[in-house]
């Protein structure tokens, strides 16, 4: 692998010093959104889990995973270190993408490959649409994905210039790439980019013998998924026409965002495009799909341009093709993809504006990005930012409410949910969690029935009725926890708890009737059978303790 040193290694270095100075206020960051699941709620994390246990647990994705173990051991639910490492990552994916920015400058003749690098990598590591990467936790996927696919890349620019060695560093890497995150399956399209815009000249023979392995690994990738797993991909989150139509009509905003990075966001809740497509929806497709078909044709006349947009493209495939996922434009799908912009920028900065013109450029970048790099480092400011951005969205009106109470501003969450019900009256997620909301207040009157207006709105739900039914015994309704504990029973015949509570309700004292004796006795012995969670057993016994005393 090529080696950064001496003065072809200065934009690199001079690139990850600015990545690391200007993501250093993040470390005072604290979790967001997925970072309650994917870091505080993840168990094998929390438990200390053996190496096979902590690998099964994201079986996908295995050394994301032990970065997330190495920070737990670190610093345990202190966020900093997590933190620490996010900026390390783009930091080292600033050093790497400068330098193969300056071999991309000198294969195609620039004046000053050095300069043009040290542009181009300033913007890659200044850019906002770079923050939600950064400075979100659980985007660290893409950050250390992105480091090793750049590391592949760069590993694999000998062979692109004719040289005769196979880049089986280059293979290596994009196994580890590939053991990070799906997305890595963008790198045989981003090789086959380098190659066909800044290789050498030779026969095609050549070029496949060290191409194909690239493209034959994502192919063992998905078999070891359905190993792991027992699926091919994951299951999609809407209909694949829609998303396909979805993510044409976004592919011009992800590619306008890095040249015009004004806009980033944690949170965006872009709309899925209708079934049949409406005109707006098949406008926009339209578009993206005459974005990519101009770069096609314009691909010897305005190479600048027709690289940023194959590139964009090319980065999007895993996330915007074959698996329909729930969000459907996210910041983080574009973080290595805008680095063809970033070329392109920093040619015309050069080119074609006065000397000023680029260290304002990258200025520019860098205030907007410090800006929301503030934003992101308090839960509230972001999620305040997401209801300004989309105030008619649920999930951000649930998601600041979440931050406002456990910032300590009950009166702040309830706002938060009373505005989300207020657009959204039918949506059960809010009333739930207005109802737990009062209930650790002690509130568990209004708790109660924000809970019923939860059942109400999803009735065939049985885990919100299960909620209902606890808060009907903490105000005394037992009569009517009793018929919806029986419900929750039918519904969940597999879960252990719904039985321990009813049996718990029926053996309350005083006196219970006999009956009743005999139902909890039953529910107990099935308790037993279906027990799972270690919290279980202690209740399990403690009822069992209380049957004990009864005839």
């Amino acid at each position: 692998m090529p080696r950064l040193a001496g003065p072809a290694a200065r934009p690199g270095l001079w690139a990850a010093a600015l990545a690391a100075l200007l993501y250093l206020p993040s470390l005072g960051g604290g979790f967001l959104y997925d970072d309650n699941r994917i870091v505080l709620g993840n168990r094998a994390l929390q438990e200390g889990a053996e190496l096979v246990t902590l690998l099964r647990s994201d079986p996908t994705r295995p050394l994301l995973a032990l970065g997330f173990a190495f920070n737990f051991a670190w610093s345990g639910d202190r966020a900093w270190s997590y933190h620490l490492v996010n900026l390390l990552l783009h930091a080292g994916n600033a050093a790497l993408a400068a330098s193969l920015f300056a071999w991309m400058a000198r294969r195609a003749g620039a004046a000053d490959p050095g300069r043009h690098a040290l542009v181009a990598g300033a913007l890659f590591a200044a850019t906002p649409m770079a923050v939600e990467t950064v400075a979100y936790v659980s985007s660290r996927s893409t950050a250390q994905c992105s480091l090793l696919i750049l590391a592949a890349l760069r590993a694999a620019l000998p062979a692109l210039e004719g040289g005769p060695r196979f880049p089986a560093a280059a293979v290596a890497l994009f196994c580890a790439a590939l053991a990070t995150k799906e997305e890595a399956a963008s790198l045989p399209l981003y090789l086959l980019l380098l190659d066909g815009f800044f290789g050498a000249p030779r026969a095609a023979a050549s070029r496949l013998k060290w191409h194909a392995p690239f493209w034959l690994l994502p192919a063992a990738g998905l078999l070891a998924r359905r190993f792991a797993t027992g699926e091919w991909l994951p299951v999609p989150a809407v209909a694949l026409e829609r998303y396909a139509v979805t993510q044409w009509g976004a592919f011009p905003f992800y590619w306008g965002r890095a040249f015009v990075p004004l806009d980033p966001a944690l949170y965006r809740e872009h709309p899925v495009a209708p079934w049949p497509p409406d005109l707006p929806a098949l406008v926009l497709a339209a578009v993206g799909i005459g974005l990519l078909a101009a770069a096609f044709a314009l691909r010897r006349r305005a190479r600048a341009f027709s690289f940023s947009v194959l590139w964009m493209a090319a980065g999007l495939v895993p996330s915007s093709t074959l698996v329909a996922l729930q969000e459907m434009v996210v910041d983080h799908r574009a973080y290595l993809g805008g680095a063809g912009a970033h070329h392109a920028l920093a040619g015309v900065a050069l080119q074609r504006l006065p000397a000023w013109g680029a260290p304002a450029l990258v200025a520019g970048f860098a205030l907007r990005a410090a800006h929301y790099e503030w934003v992101l480092r308090d839960p509230v400011r972001a999620w305040e930012d997401a209801v300004r951005r989309v105030p008619r969205s649920p999930m951000a009106h649930l998601n600041l409410a979440q931050a406002r109470e456990q910032a300590g501003d009950d009166l702040g969450a309830q706002e938060a949910l009373r505005r989300g019900l207020a657009v959204a009256p039918a949506d059960p997620r809010l009333w739930t969690n207005l109802g737990a909301l009062h209930a650790s207040a002690g509130r568990l009157e209004p708790a109660a029935e924000a809970m019923r207006q939860a059942v109400a709105t999803a009735p065939g739900d049985p885990r919100l009725r299960h909620n209902l039914a606890l808060l009907l015994v903490a105000t005394g309704r037992a009569e009517e926890a009793r018929a919806e504990l029986e419900r929750v029973i039918a519904a969940l015949p597999e879960l252990a708890q719904p039985r321990v509570d009813l049996a718990r309700l029926l053996v309350a004292p005083p006196a219970p009737p006999a009956a009743d004796v005999s139902r909890a006795r039953e529910l107990i012995a099935q308790a037993r059978q279906l027990a799972r969670e270690r919290a279980d057993s202690p209740e399990i016994e403690a009822v069992s303790a209380r049957l004990r005393e009864l005839p």
